[in-house]
């Protein structure tokens, strides 16, 4: 009789156990403080320093994004490219799932799962590896980067099992377009800019970002080379542009991206959700799916009758501040204010949104498993099979164990927070009209009312006689 309360209570610390161990994954953003906080001094030595490279393959592709990143800013551009490469490696094989980690996320939380990278992520390592290209002298490779992402793009459309919202990286299509040109290749970079266009019409519905007036000048100057009269026509008269508007774009010199501040940041809260007495428990997903529905509309459960309110942890996106709203660069006596190409922040955010439903069925489920977890031990003891004196002792215990498996699912639920941390928030283009030769550039960056609040120099950008130059730089205020 006491064998067999001792292997009941044993199978109970045997599920406290699993998840216990189960919920056990170190919180990704805390760790990187540090080193964001030196990357933003622009100590990018001291930052990368301070990144610890995981011990699994839990966190290794942020890792290497991060790691990417840094190097990219500290000019060091060959070992960047190796870094993203891995990255890229490493998201292929990712998508390839671990089960046993899949199966453990069910239990504790989905920091446990291997991080895959969102998908605008993904695609903007090809935005950094095309200018590390650049800056390494190999305009073609960069080229080849851009093409990487637009498929990309094409392959999340299709591959998703959610509407998602981000298939059309406007920024990436006008960038294609721009290295396009600047190698004489015309057909593709009209291509490549009719689809930068399609692309800003949805920003402009999702984000609220506009085709910038420069896609017009570039489309239509590609459009004048291409000899379509009727579209460069028609193209000037919807951007409001002049032939001097098209000859000086063909006398820039220099296309200069200037990246602002920091990318929202995940963060945790908790919301109690809850399970109706007509709810069948046992049908855990379509339970999972109901309390979903539940969380987006609240009153649907008000006149019903509560069984149990479960606490769950999600993730939502913040925005970092940044005073931050413009830029203007500068070279000797000639300055341009910049335009905004990419929003980062908003991009992330909505395509958060469009995931959000799904980690919420998710992380229902996983509690619901936890919720039925307890309750199964409470009900093993109470149809123990013993003297009458021996039931009230193994009812104790059930209720126990129940109550400490219970408390061990609450303490091991965690919310996903992990992300690219080190990206901007926003990517501005600049362009300027400099002679050939050795320039010194000066950005400067404004606030909403155009006053400065912060300015840096881009020292020895070397201008060549006939195809543009592309630099990037990074602010972090």
């Amino acid at each position: 009789m006491k064998s067999l309360r001792v292997r009941r209570a044993v199978r109970g610390i045997g599920i406290l156990l699993l998840l216990g161990l189960a919920g056990c994954a170190a919180a990704y953003s805390t760790n990187m403080g540090s080193a964001l906080q030196r990357m933003s001094r622009g100590d990018y030595e001291a930052a990368l320093d301070r990144l610890d490279k995981p011990d699994s393959k839990t966190d290794l592709l942020l890792y290497r994004l991060e790691r990417g990143l840094m190097l990219h800013y500290h000019g060091q551009y060959e070992r960047s490219n190796e870094e993203f490469a891995q990255a890229e490696d490493l998201i292929d094989r990712l998508f390839t799932r671990s089960v046993s980690r899949e199966m453990a996320s069910l239990l504790s939380s989905d920091a446990i799962r291997a991080y895959r990278g969102e998908e605008f992520e993904r695609v903007i390592i090809h935005y950094y590896r095309a200018m590390n290209f650049q800056h390494l002298g190999q305009p073609q490779a960069a080229l080849v980067e851009c093409r990487k992402a637009n498929l990309k793009l094409a392959e999340f459309a299709l591959s998703t099992d959610y509407e998602l919202n981000y298939r059309n990286d406007a920024f990436m299509q006008y960038l294609t377009g721009m290295m396009y040109e600047a190698e004489g290749e015309w057909n593709d970079a009209y291509v490549a800019y009719r689809a930068a266009e399609r692309g800003y019409q949805a920003y402009s519905e999702l984000f609220g970002l506009r085709a910038p007036r420069e896609l017009g000048v570039d489309l239509a100057g590609v459009s004048a080379r291409l000899g379509y009269e009727r579209e460069t026509q028609e193209t000037m008269r919807r951007y409001g542009l002049t032939q001097e508007d098209l000859a000086a774009a063909r006398q820039s010199r220099i296309i200069a991206f200037i990246e602002t501040g920091f990318i929202g940041r995940k963060h945790q809260y908790e919301v109690r959700l809850p399970i109706m007495e007509s709810d069948d428990v046992n049908n855990i997903w379509l339970v999972s799916n109901q309390m979903a529905y539940r969380y987006r509309h609240p009153h649907l459960y008000r006149r019903g009758s509560v069984r149990y309110w479960l606490r769950i942890a999600l993730p939502e996106y913040r925005p970092v501040p940044s005073v931050v709203r413009s830029v203007r660069l500068h070279a000797d006596d000639v300055s341009a204010t910049g335009v905004v190409l990419q929003d980062l922040n908003a991009i992330a955010m909505e395509t958060f949104t469009d995931k959000h439903d799904t980690i919420v069925a998710r992380t229902a489920a996983r509690a619901l498993a936890k919720y039925m977890a307890s309750r199964g031990v409470e009900k093993a003891f109470e149809r123990a099979e013993n003297r009458d004196d021996d039931r009230v002792w193994m009812e104790g215990l059930g209720r126990f164990m129940g109550a400490l498996v219970n408390l061990f699912g609450v303490a091991t639920e965690a919310a996903d927070t992990r992300s690219w941390m080190s990206l901007p928030a926003r990517v501005h283009m600049v362009r300027l009209q400099v002679p050939p030769g050795t320039v010194d550039l000066q950005v400067q960056f404004l606030n909403a009312s155009g006053d400065t609040v912060e300015t840096q120099r881009i020292p020895a950008v070397r201008v060549p006689n006939q195809a543009p130059v592309f630099v990037n730089f990074r602010g972090y205020r």
